[in-house]
């Protein structure tokens, strides 16, 4: 990876002026919060390096950014907002989520990294599933 593009390690809430390439690895259909009328959608987005972030539209941002960040092609993502990740609501375990709004800017990149997503899942036998009932804990890893 290129030296003008930070890894998703190194954007951290706070982090300005950043650009990064990443894989969309997971794009989720939208859902209503279960506390509120508000319509959500996240993505898992993988870098370079195999690590990933959670990233969430919300509202007529899903519309506005449905032709956009396909699943399994690579994009420049720049000027995102950096939050803190709620547990209740992350669906990767990291200390921070990217909120997709308008003030992003998105530029795709014809590069094929699909090899990336090979390394992003890791599988529980069935007969296992039932320890994790009812816990926070991340299984995929």
């Amino acid at each position: 990876m290129s030296n003008e593009f930070q890894l998703i390690r190194e954007v951290s809430s706070g982090t300005t002026g950043w650009t990064i390439k990443v894989v969309v690895a997971e794009k989720f259909s939208p859902r209503i919060a279960q506390k509120s009328p508000t319509k959500y959608q996240n993505l898992i987005l993988i870098d370079s390096e195999g690590s990933t972030i959670q990233a969430t539209m919300y509202g007529q941002n899903i519309t506005a950014f449905q032709d956009e960040l396909i699943l399994e092609k690579t994009y420049l993502i720049s000027n995102e907002l950096v939050k803190l990740t709620n547990a209740e609501y992350k669906a990767k375990s990291s200390e921070v989520q990217w909120t997709i709004s308008g003030r992003i800017r998105i530029r795709r990149v014809e590069e094929n990294n699909s090899n990336l997503l090979i390394f992003t899942y890791s599988f529980t036998d069935f007969e296992n599933l039932p320890k994790y009932m009812d816990s926070n804990i991340d299984i995929s890893k």
